[in-house]
C-alpha cells in the first residue's frame, strides 16, 4: 500500500465518509426490512384467502356419526363432541353439524352436557360453535342438574372458554338465576364457572340476577 493511499485511509475525510455511508444505510435497511415484512404479510393474507376460496363448505361431502374429542396429557378424554351428521369442506377440517351433543368428563363420568340443533367445528383447532334454530336453543346442564344454561349461540374456544349470546339464561340450582344478552366464562368437568353476564335490552351493561 502506497503512503498516499494509507494517508487517505487514515484521514478524517475518509473516516467521516465511512460514518456517513453507514448512517444512511441504517434507515435504508430498516425500510427494506419493513417493506419485505409487509410484502410477506400481504402474501400470507392472499394465500389464506385463496385457501378459503378453494375450500368452501360443501354440503355434498357428508358424514354420519361425526365425532371430535380433546384429550388431556394422560390421553384421557376431556370432552367429546358428536353429531348425527357432518358436512365437511374440501380439506376435511371445517364441518357444519346437525343435532350436536357435547360432553365434559371427569374420570369417565359426565360432568356437563351441551346440546344444540346445529353447529360448526374445526378438526385442527377444536373450535366449536353451537347454534339454535326453529326446533330449539343451545342448552347445557351440569351433573345432577346443579347448573344449567341456555342461549341462542355458544362458541367454545381454547382453554374451555365460552362466549354465549342471545337471551342467555344461567341457573345454579337453589342459588340464583342470571339472564342477559351475552355471557363469558369457562365450561369444564366442574360445570360452568367464572361467569360474566352482560346486557339486557335498554340496559346494555346490566343483567338480572334472581336469588333463590
Amino acid at each position: 500500500m502506497s503512503e498516499a493511499v494509507a494517508s487517505f485511509i487514515h484521514s478524517s475525510y475518509f473516516k467521516n465518509a465511512i460514518k456517513f455511508v453507514v448512517a444512511i444505510s441504517i434507515p435504508a435497511f430498516l425500510i427494506w426490512a419493513f417493506k419485505t415484512a409487509e410484502k410477506n404479510a400481504e402474501e400470507a393474507v392472499k394465500a389464506t384467502q385463496q385457501q378459503l376460496n378453494d375450500n368452501p363448505i360443501q354440503e355434498g361431502t357428508a358424514t354420519t356419526n361425526f365425532e371430535l374429542k380433546e384429550l388431556d396429557d394422560n390421553m384421557v378424554t376431556k370432552w367429546l363432541l358428536t353429531a348425527e351428521k357432518g358436512h365437511a369442506n374440501k380439506n376435511q377440517k371445517d364441518y357444519i353439524l346437525d343435532k350436536v351433543k357435547m360432553k365434559y368428563f371427569d374420570q369417565g363420568n359426565v360432568k356437563m352436557a351441551i346440546t344444540a340443533p346445529k353447529g360448526q367445528a374445526n378438526m385442527d383447532t377444536k373450535w366449536v360453535k353451537m347454534e339454535s334454530d326453529s326446533t330449539g336453543r343451545v342448552k347445557a346442564e351440569g351433573e345432577g342438574g346443579k347448573s344449567k344454561f341456555e342461549a341462542t349461540t355458544v362458541v367454545l374456544e381454547k382453554k374451555n372458554q365460552f362466549l354465549a349470546t342471545g337471551g342467555v339464561i344461567i341457573e345454579w340450582s337453589e342459588v340464583a338465576k342470571v339472564t342477559g344478552n351475552s355471557a363469558t366464562g369457562t365450561v369444564d368437568k366442574s360445570g360452568v364457572k367464572d361467569v360474566i353476564v352482560r346486557g339486557l335490552p335498554g340496559h346494555p351493561t346490566h343483567a338480572v340476577i334472581t336469588c333463590k
